[in-house]
């Protein structure tokens, strides 16, 4: 599987960190499917705006939003895509009081997380996959 990683707006990422975290997920998540592409956009609020209300008729900006595609053992295939606000993260971190290279890793891992078939629409969803989220990003901090 691969990772391909789109500006439409200019930001600066943490790539190396984003490759990590991504082959890592796959590696754990993918099992033997590891075909295809997974396309993160770093987009403005009015796009994932739009993405939103097109596609789950929520009407606002949101931090992120993951859609599954083509099958992920087709070798040319698009697996998913992850859209990330960068207006919207640049708040969200700062509210929070986080690094907005944090909150972006954060938000990546929680889409490749959907991509994969996770979801938190029950407590006990939520809680294991918000569980297999703060994994993932420990391993990258080197377990901090």
């Amino acid at each position: 599987m691969k990772l391909a990683i789109y500006r439409e707006i200019p930001a600066r990422l943490p790539v190396s960190r984003l490759r990590r975290l991504f082959d890592r997920l796959v590696r754990s998540e993918a099992g033997r499917k590891r075909a295809g592409t997974v396309n993160l956009i770093i987009c403005t609020n009015a796009r994932i705006r739009t993405l939103n209300r097109r596609f789950r008729s929520v009407d606002r900006a949101t931090d992120v939003l993951s859609f599954s595609l083509d099958s992920p053992d087709a070798i040319d295939s698009v697996f998913g895509e992850i859209y990330i606000s960068l207006p919207h993260v640049r708040r969200q971190a700062a509210s929070l009081g986080r690094g907005v290279f944090e909150e972006i890793l954060l938000l990546f891992c929680h889409g490749l997380l959907h991509l994969f078939g996770h979801d938190h629409d029950t407590k006990r969803r939520e809680r294991a996959m918000f569980e297999r989220q703060t994994q993932y990003l420990k391993t990258l901090s080197g377990g901090r």
